[in-house]
């Protein structure tokens, strides 16, 4: 039995050596966004139909990103590609609003968002890249440079794993009255 043991051992040893480094490449993705589902902009006269409303940090998301690097983009979702969803309309004078009269701007601490600014929002189909592009895979890129895209955590680099999200609508003049919904997707996907 004695004899036995060092061989247990050496086994144990081994299937530890060789189950440590699995460990260290699992890859996984999450981020969380706080916020309320359900923003309301309440054009009630001119002046905010001609210059707009905006309404700073509307989401805040934190990315964890382990052993992987990300691509982060953004794009409207709706039942007609490029317009706004009818709840219901008020008139019958006007356009269904389009969703470019949205923009986004994409803020943190680094500044690593690839656009810097405001930017108008486009539909899913062509979605807006914040983090990363289309073409896979981008370049690793490190914490705090712009673009970064590298594995880390909004816990423990805040400054460029968190981003804060302001909205601006300018509608303008021309769209039928109306009470109208959007759906803004913010997607994470592993950079493969």
């Amino acid at each position: 039995m004695k004899k036995s043991l060092p061989l247990q051992r050496i086994l144990l040893l081994l299937f530890l050596i060789l189950l440590y480094p699995a460990k260290n490449t699992a890859q996984s993705l999450s981020f969380s966004a706080k916020a309320s589902p359900n923003l309301l902009f309440d054009f009630n006269t001119v002046q905010k139909y001609l210059v707009g409303i905006t309404q700073m940090n509307v989401c805040e998301l934190n990315i964890e990103a382990v052993g992987t690097q990300w691509d982060l983009y953004v794009g409207a979702t709706t039942a007609v590609p490029g317009e706004w969803d009818v709840t219901t309309f008020y008139s019958s004078n006007g356009t269904v609003p389009t969703t470019d009269m949205v923009e986004l701007r994409f803020r943190n601490v680094a500044q690593t968002a690839q656009i810097p600014g405001f930017f108008t929002l486009q539909d899913i189909l062509s979605p807006t890249y914040i983090i990363g592009s289309a073409i896979a895979p981008d370049i690793a890129i490190n914490c705090p440079d712009a673009g970064t895209n590298t594995p880390g955590s909004f816990i423990t680099n805040p400054q460029c794993y968190r981003f804060n999200v302001d909205m601006k609508i300018t509608p303008g003049l021309g769209n039928r009255a109306g009470l109208y919904t959007l759906r803004i997707d913010y997607v994470l996907v592993q950079d493969l």
